[in-house]
């Protein structure tokens, strides 16, 4: 029987290394080509950049405080408060329900089982399928004429039968 002879190994193997194949690319990748020496470190550079403009800006509105007074009205009367009260940009909705049903109703129930609703979605869809596409098949389209529909014909035809039956006089 002939033997096999080897030719000795260029890198012998050795069980306390982790090898791995790797590629050849020619030209030089971005991160090669630049060197320690071009970098600049977060800190202190950017740090004290974005001081400076904290800084500025804060001596800006100082000087624009001292300069022009606030738009304030008089001090608060307890005994008359000024009427309409408006609600702040992001409760205007619980404010319109509370003008158009029971305030437990409109400030309570419904925008609870608003916020349920929404906490339970993930848990209803668990498909994979058109993550990320919005109104992607036939699904999608449906929901979205839904909603369309929905927006623009039923919630006016709410307002409007609220506003002749008077919903608010039968609700406790």
């Amino acid at each position: 029987m002939a033997e096999e002879t080897r030719a000795p190994e260029i890198f012998p193997v050795d069980p306390s290394k982790t090898y791995g194949l790797m590629e050849l690319a020619r030209g030089t990748s971005p991160l090669v080509a630049k060197e320690p020496e071009d970098t600049v470190m977060t800190f202190p550079h950017l740090v004290i950049i974005e001081l400076l403009a904290a800084l500025a800006v804060t001596v800006l509105l100082l000087l624009l405080s001292a300069v022009r007074d606030a738009p304030l009205e008089e001090f608060a009367n307890p005994d008359m408060a000024p009427t309409p009260a408006k609600a702040a940009w992001y409760l205007m909705g619980i404010q319109e329900l509370i003008l158009h049903m029971h305030p437990t109703w409109g400030a309570i129930i419904l925008p609870g089982l608003a916020a349920l609703a929404l906490a339970v979605i993930p848990y209803l869809d668990r498909s994979q399928e058109d993550v990320g596409r919005w109104f992607a098949g036939p699904r999608g389209k449906r929901i979205a004429l839904f909603t369309a529909l929905g927006t623009l014909l039923i919630v006016p035809a709410l307002i409007a039968l609220d506003s002749l039956v008077g919903v608010r006089r039968v609700w406790p």
